[in-house]
């Protein structure tokens, strides 16, 4: 058998298993259970990164501002010579 034929055997073979195990989470009593757990996991997720954007933001900015004041002392120090 081919590389290429293995590869694509083992695809459908993936896709099987996957289609079988969303069928039966689909099918099974605990759906709503398992769907609130990930909906739940998913707003931490959604949360962690919007405090983390944040968190960014406000130290770019903090940088800028360092920036900005490293900036005027050296053109006052430049000045003076």
């Amino acid at each position: 058998m081919k590389s290429s034929e293995s590869k694509l055997l083992l695809g459908l073979g993936i896709g099987v298993a996957l289609g079988a195990a969303i069928g039966y989470i689909m099918g099974n009593d605990k759906r709503e259970e398992w769907l609130d757990q990930a909906n739940a996991f998913a707003d931490k997720v959604r949360a962690n990164v919007k405090t983390a954007v944040y968190k960014g933001r406000s130290e770019v900015e903090d940088l800028k501002g360092d920036i900005e004041d490293i900036t005027e002392i050296a053109k006052k120090e430049l000045s003076k010579k």
